[in-house]
């Protein structure tokens, strides 16, 4: 007997059977332990929201991958999210505004979000993060979400991962001391990006006279600022930006907090990493396991995003685990 063709799945999205179940609770609860530990306490945001409220926390890329839908009775877009920070940034700026910071909020859901290219298919995402909300940035909060993530890693059992650490302020710094336009600067975003030093050079190249020599020397070098933590001792003699400076000196003192914990190898630094420039605003992270391509977190600082929900200005660090990739990771070191 066939299976009738209306008993399917769109794709993308999937059941989850009890002995897979099983292991993403294992290690859901594991985190969530840690987090329990730092002091954070979990919060539960609707799966739909207005697109009008929901857009206002993302950025045109993640809009793209959002599923929407007219609601048949107020007429008005809904969208499913693709994202939970969003909701947590307006959770924190209305429902929370009253709440003394700094606020440890985390949560352990689905998020379901199109990819791959023309938005031909759904993903559903078990996600399960962290965010911290405070009056102001510094180091400390950044180092100590990124403790805590090698600490929830090495909870759920993984030994062999690195944490690559970088900060969109460092080529944004670099890049707003140069007069290029917009799509100029897309394109030095991808080559950097891409680690395409070669490709980045042919753009600077191409783009004329704008920029000098010199400039286009130590932009050429960026894609090649990663690995251990020495790449910030190389990057200060490369360049000459002092906000780009700055930048340096955060980074090596977030370094300095996670080697006071004995955890510094564990870490990796890439200057070059353009990933949510136009969101985040300072110290980005992801977390990779050994001989596994896909990551296991993502996060970093966005300090405008409770603004655009109406709060007093606050600073603001998170990141998500995909859980389901952490499954796969630990399957690989220890298959069953």
């Amino acid at each position: 007997m066939t299976t009738p063709e209306i008993i399917t799945l769109p794709h993308g999205v999937r059941d989850i059977l009890p002995e897979e179940v099983v292991k993403i609770e294992r290690v859901a609860a594991a985190i969530s332990a840690l987090f329990t530990e730092y002091g954070y306490q979990k919060i539960i945001t609707p799966l739909l929201e207005y697109e009008e409220t929901l857009s206002l926390g993302m950025g045109g890329n993640l809009m793209e991958k959002v599923l929407k839908f007219i609601d048949p009775f107020t007429g008005r877009v809904l969208a499913i999210r693709p994202d939970i920070t969003p909701q947590v940034a307006r959770l924190a700026a209305t429902r929370m505004k009253s709440h003394a910071l700094p606020l440890k909020l985390c949560y352990n859901d689905n998020a379901i979000r199109y990819v791959g290219h023309g938005r031909t298919k759904l993903r559903q995402i078990p996600q399960i993060g962290a965010e911290f909300i405070s009056e102001k940035a510094d180091a400390r909060c950044d180092a100590d979400m990124i403790i805590m993530a090698i600490e929830a890693l090495m909870a759920v059992g993984l030994k062999d991962f690195k944490i690559d650490i970088g900060d969109v302020s460092f080529l944004k710094n670099i890049l707003s001391d140069l007069d290029i336009n917009t799509s100029l600067l897309q394109d030095i975003k991808d080559a950097v990006g891409l680690k395409d030093s070669s490709g980045l050079r042919a753009t600077l190249d191409d783009a004329g006279t704008g920029i000098s020599e010199e400039d286009k020397q130590r932009l050429v070098e960026i894609p090649g600022l990663f690995g251990t933590t020495e790449v910030l001792t190389r990057a200060r003699s490369i360049i000459k930006s002092k906000a780009a400076l700055d930048v340096i000196t955060n980074l090596e003192e977030v370094v300095s907090i996670i080697r006071e914990k004995g955890l510094a190898d564990f870490v990796t630094i890439d200057l070059g990493e353009a990933r949510g420039f136009d969101y985040y605003t300072g110290v980005i992270f992801e977390g990779f396991a050994s001989g596994f391509g896909k990551p296991l977190l993502s996060g970093g600082r966005y300090d405008h995003l409770l603004e655009k929900y109406g709060s007093t200005p606050r600073a603001a660090t998170g990141f998500a685990f995909e859980t389901e990739n952490i499954v796969a990771a630990l399957e690989l070191i220890a298959p069953e």
